[in-house]
């Protein structure tokens, strides 16, 4: 499929989703969102050369988190809801829909393998986002310069 094709549908899907979390009552919050799950996107197939899904996923939803991070600061907007429609296309849904179709088929060897591979690439993007909340943390202290205070 062509990547301009891809990023409309990932374009489109985001946008969908915005509309079953309420946020097209804020319709700009909604196409910010949905222009950050397509740049995530982008980064996703700009990245392919790396061979390794895993690390792909990890970049990209990287990229959405510290994206919308600034955005929610800028905006003044809570980030949660540029994360949650900005990382719709990285989220392992077929494999997922796979995992689920081996274990109840009785394949265990296709169940085990699509089941590690969609666990990986979760991990991927659950450890991106707790990346880019700790450089924010990290960065807005050294900003402020309050070294000492703990939370």
């Amino acid at each position: 499929m062509s990547a301009w094709i891809q990023c409309l549908a990932a374009f489109v899907g985001c946008f969908g989703f915005t509309f079953i979390f309420r946020i097209h009552k804020n319709i700009h919050f909604g196409l910010i969102g949905a222009a950050v799950g397509t740049f995530g996107w982008i980064i996703y197939l700009q990245t392919d050369f790396l061979q390794n899904i895993f690390l792909q996923s990890f970049l990209s939803m990287l990229v959405v988190a510290l994206l919308a991070e600034a955005l929610a600061r800028k905006l003044k907007a809570p980030a949660t809801l540029f994360i949650i429609v900005g990382c719709f296309p990285l989220v392992p849904g077929s494999g997922i829909y796979d995992t689920m179709l081996y274990a109840v088929q009785g394949y265990q060897d296709l169940f085990m393998n699509s089941f590690l591979s969609t666990i990986g690439i979760s991990i991927s993007l659950a450890l991106a986002i707790l990346v880019s909340s700790t450089i924010l943390q990290v960065y807005k202290r050294i900003k402020e310069k309050n070294y000492a205070s703990i939370e």
